[in-house]
């Protein structure tokens, strides 16, 4: 099994500020992820996130109605309207949805809890961050749990459009 974490955050590695708000994000953080996620079988997210991306509009939902999405969280939404949206309790029941579904390449955007879940476990093989020119003093950290450390490796680095640069590591096993 494949899996990478992908996030856009602020230059000093903030996903959010403190009260969640992503408005300092470029757009373009949006559009690189549904490019990734054309080459990925399944895109894992935080409910908080997948609450607010419902926020932002049918703009958004109409770009992920093509794309296996798993909700991972504590309360799963029990009238789930979308038919490509399973709900999961735990990082393992993902996990074994994912064998189940036949889902070899994971995509995991978010949150900073589900990003520190999957690497405690020592199953992410790539981190890709998009740095937007932005800083921040205080706000939601790319990873935030359990203590875990990982050496990683460069593996490439390219200037997006927005001033964004995007560094793609691999995690060293």
């Amino acid at each position: 099994m494949q899996i990478t974490i992908e996030m856009a955050c602020s230059i000093n590695g903030l996903i959010a500020t403190e009260d969640g708000n992503e408005d300092f994000l470029s757009y373009r953080g949006w559009e690189i992820m549904l490019e990734f996620l054309k080459d990925y079988d399944v895109l894992i997210w935080g409910r908080k996130t997948w609450d607010n991306i419902l926020s932002w509009g049918n703009e958004y939902l109409d770009d992920l109605r093509n794309i296996n999405i798993i909700i991972l969280g504590n309360k799963t939404d029990k009238t789930n309207k979308f038919s490509n949206v399973t709900y999961c309790n735990s990082i393992d029941n993902c996990i074994n949805l994912c064998k189940k579904s036949n889902y070899e390449k994971l995509f995991i955007s978010g949150g900073a809890t589900i990003n520190n879940a999957f690497m405690e476990k020592g199953i992410v093989n790539n981190i890709i961050l998009n740095y937007n020119p932005f800083v921040l003093s205080k706000g939601i950290p790319l990873f935030t749990g359990t203590y875990f450390e990982n050496k990683l490796k460069l593996e490439k680095v390219l200037k997006e459009k927005d001033d964004i640069v995007q560094i793609h590591y691999s995690i060293i096993k």
